[in-house]
């Protein structure tokens, strides 16, 4: 298990990271990848993570476009609306993961690890709904205090981005292969 979470690991590092050089040197695709390779180990034990490695493989597919454009430049038309797809899709693949987290944890007995997997998961979720909400109204309207949520929603995007890593190594640490 522990493999699987540091693939799941690196691979979420690709994905949040953009180093874009001519092209993405930390590819998503490869994130995705490597999400998928640790969405297939977790398989072996935990049947739900199934989910996990269909959802990685999609992503795998949608995200190869994004190594050759440099999403962070684009200000409209397609490719923006990719980049907020691509975003969504982020969101999609880490539903998946917190769902296998979850649903592995309940049989380990560690209540302060399931009590911060369910914390992080409803702050990670509700920050990540408020900024597609934001984009999906800020079209519409303009103005100094629609930039500054945008940039308070942003920072705390980054900050939760963080925290997933974090909880990531966190559950590298669990002794999954104990009987409790």
């Amino acid at each position: 298990m522990n493999k699987a979470f540091q693939l799941i690991f690196w691979g979420y590092l690709f994905i949040f990271f953009r180093i874009h050089i001519g092209f993405d040197l930390l590819a998503d695709p490869i994130g995705y990848y490597l999400i998928y390779a640790g969405g297939r180990l977790m398989a072996e034990r935990f049947p739900v993570a199934k989910k996990v490695e269909i959802v990685a493989f999609i992503g795998m597919l949608i995200s190869v476009p994004g190594i050759f454009v440099n999403l962070a430049e684009v200000n409209s038309g397609i490719w923006d609306l990719y980049a907020e797809g691509l975003f969504v899709w982020k969101v999609i693949v880490v539903y998946y993961l917190f769902g296998t987290w979850k649903s592995a944890i309940q049989g380990l007995g560690h209540a302060r690890l399931r009590d911060r997997v369910q914390m992080t998961y409803v702050w990670y979720m509700g920050i990540h709904f408020l900024m597609m909400l934001y984009s999906s109204f800020s079209l519409n309207v303009g103005g100094n205090s629609w930039s500054s949520l945008f940039l308070f929603l942003s920072l705390m995007v980054i900050a939760m981005d963080i925290v997933l890593l974090v909880l990531i190594a966190a559950l590298r640490r669990v002794g999954w292969e104990e009987p409790i």
